[in-house]
């Protein structure tokens, strides 16, 4: 069983190696095999991530969208993010709810396709998973260049001064970018997306993978049976891999298997805790939460429209009994 990130398609380098590092390699949802991120390149290279794509969308007809939508930008002067909270009021897009001028300049290109090329619904799912994955991409290489614009600056004023390096002020900067959250804009319109690319994608997990505390108080409010099963404080996220860890992380995705394919609630006192390691600067918070009796099909259904139920489900049957879905957080 491998754990399945999400809602997002854009994962970091740190939350993608602090994932890893409890849980072993990580499945992300992308639409477009020609639109995996550089960064999500090498992590699937390095055996940290797996990239699915349960619905690929066609690429061509994406740029030539997303080409008109960046005219209209640099005509109107918009920000992507006023792109996406006019347009993703509902999926799909191009509906009569949707912004009429937006809308019409937009279907220029697309009155210039042909008929079997035009987009469906699906493909409107899967160009706002993008359009949300350009803007958290975007977001996280500000916050980068933000943070180290700000490590030079501490850098330069230590060295006029002439003292010595805190490591403390250093962590308390990037710790003070770190704590952004994208799950925070756009909550629910993120988990009905990807949850129609979920739900088409025939390869089940029990183990769902958050690093939003957003998302994570959305879901649990819409499932309210979901119960916390077992909370590690400060799992190091940055150390060299030895048997001893390797071990730990083997039977913990056991017991975690266990746990989600058990008809009834299984026990939890039997999970190990991480074992003890020297060194490792970034460490995490790991809290698991279970649905009992609840599939992971039930559990993310709930979240696609109705009209698009019927084109996004193809799992019928599932050994997973219960749902797992943790959150990852850096400490």
């Amino acid at each position: 069983m491998k754990p399945i990130y999400f809602p997002f398609t854009y994962i970091p380098e740190s939350k993608g190696k602090a994932l890893a590092a409890c849980f072993g390699q990580t499945v992300v949802y992308q639409i477009s095999a020609t639109k995996v991120p550089d960064e999500m390149q090498k992590l699937v290279k390095e055996g940290i991530l797996d990239i699915r794509i349960p619905l690929e969308i066609n690429g061509r007809l994406l740029d030539k969208i997303l080409k008109e939508y960046r005219i209209w930008i640099n005509t109107h002067q918009g920000t992507e993010t006023a792109f996406l909270k006019l347009m993703a009021d509902k999926i799909p897009f191009f509906d009569k709810n949707a912004s009429s001028q937006i809308r019409a300049d937009i279907k220029k290109t697309i009155q210039q396709i042909p008929t079997q090329e035009k987009p469906g619904s699906l493909f409107n799912v899967g160009l706002f998973l993008h359009m949300a994955q350009e803007y958290d991409l975007q977001n996280e290489r500000l916050s980068q260049d933000l943070v180290d614009m700000d490590t030079m600056e501490a850098d330069f004023m230590k060295d006029l001064k002439g003292e010595d390096e805190n490591n403390q002020d250093r962590t308390i900067i990037r710790r003070a970018f770190e704590e952004d959250d994208p799950g925070l804009y756009m909550t629910l319109e993120r988990i009905e997306a990807w949850a129609s690319f979920m739900l088409k994608d025939p390869q089940d997990s029990g183990l769902f993978i958050t690093t939003s505390r957003a998302v994570l108080e959305h879901i649990i409010d819409s499932l309210p049976e979901t119960k916390q099963i077992i909370r590690f404080e400060s799992v190091p996220t940055d150390v060299d891999e030895d048997e001893a860890w390797n071990t730990w992380r083997n039977e913990f995705m056991k017991s975690l298997e266990m746990l989600a394919a058990h008809s009834r609630s299984a026990a939890t006192g039997d999970i190990p805790n991480p074992p003890e390691v020297s060194g490792g600067e970034t460490k995490a918070s790991v809290t698991l939460f279970m649905a009992p009796e609840k599939t992971p099909h039930d559990c993310f259904a709930g979240f696609v429209d109705t009209h698009l139920f019927q084109a996004v489900s193809t799992q019928t049957s599932t050994r997973f009994k219960n749902t797992l879905i943790g959150l990852v957080e850096k400490r």
